[in-house]
């Protein structure tokens, strides 16, 4: 059998990327035509000035332009609108249908539970967590100085449209499956009964599960009795792997339930 190290493996429910990410673009577009429609909503005079960039210029009433753009515009908010909300409603539907909550097994027991939290993040996930917040830090920035602002509203509507074509796809990383899994694993719960270790969003949905035959082996690494780094030997369609539990609190009594799991032949001191 090949022997090779790897994250824990994930289960979870079909992914939204897709949907999340269609929802966020159409936000610059609704920004955009929300942009033209208050522009035209807030034309002053009795006449517009229609024709040509350079000219020539022809004047016609203000109401006659207005009519003419916010038939174009309108319509097309609403369809930008509505698909952000069907977009919407795709998301709050697929989160429905996430793995139940954790519920025990009639004869399970729970034999530990914790939560490993921000030490449970092994360095290189947090050093790409840290840097793919900075774009959206920077967007979020942006939009709270465009609007605490004295510009009038309609460049205020430009400038966030522009700043979220510049910067609005830098939010979905936070959005993707890897952004979840890491927001689950700071707040969420580990659980070790007497059959299995899973893992627990905030919200109590199980979204990771080992098997407790498929682990051979659990050692302990380094750490203090607070919190330690443990290692299980894991085995599954004949490869093994060996698999890292960071920040694990109350090691000695984590790594006593998760030796439980293990037959006495195969555990390692």
């Amino acid at each position: 059998m090949s022997q090779e190290r790897e994250g824990v493996g994930i289960q979870l429910p079909p992914p939204r990327d897709r949907v999340a990410l269609a929802v966020a673009a159409y936000l610059p577009i609704f920004l955009l035509l929300a942009t033209v429609i208050a522009s035209v909503l807030l034309i002053s005079g009795e006449t517009v000035q229609v024709g040509r960039r350079g000219g020539p210029y022809t004047s016609v009433p203000k109401l006659a332009a207005q009519i003419g753009v916010l038939s174009v515009a309108v319509p097309l908010a609403g369809v930008v609108v509505a698909r952000m909300v069907r977009g919407a409603y795709l998301l709050w539907a697929t989160r429905q249908a996430e793995p139940p909550g954790f519920v025990v097994a009639p004869g399970e027991i729970i034999a530990w539970q914790g939560k490993q939290g921000l030490r449970g993040i092994d360095r290189i996930r947090l050093g790409v967590a840290v840097l793919t917040c900075i774009g959206p830090a920077l967007y979020v920035w942006w939009l709270v100085h465009i609007w605490t602002g004295a510009d009038p509203s309609v460049l205020k509507l430009f400038w966030s449209f522009f700043a979220t074509l510049a910067l609005g796809a830098t939010v979905a990383p936070l959005m993707s499956k890897p952004g979840r899994t890491f927001v689950n694993d700071v707040f969420g719960d580990m659980v070790v009964t007497d059959r299995r270790i899973a893992w627990c969003s905030p919200r109590g949905n199980r979204y990771r599960e080992i098997s407790g035959a498929e682990i051979k082996g659990a050692a302990l690494v380094e750490g203090d009795g607070r919190r330690a780094w443990i290692v299980l030997t894991h085995v599954r369609h004949a490869k093994v792997s060996e698999l890292d539990l960071f920040g694990v609190p109350n090691p000695a009594e984590a790594l006593e339930a998760i030796r439980r799991l293990v037959p006495p032949t195969e555990a390692i001191g």
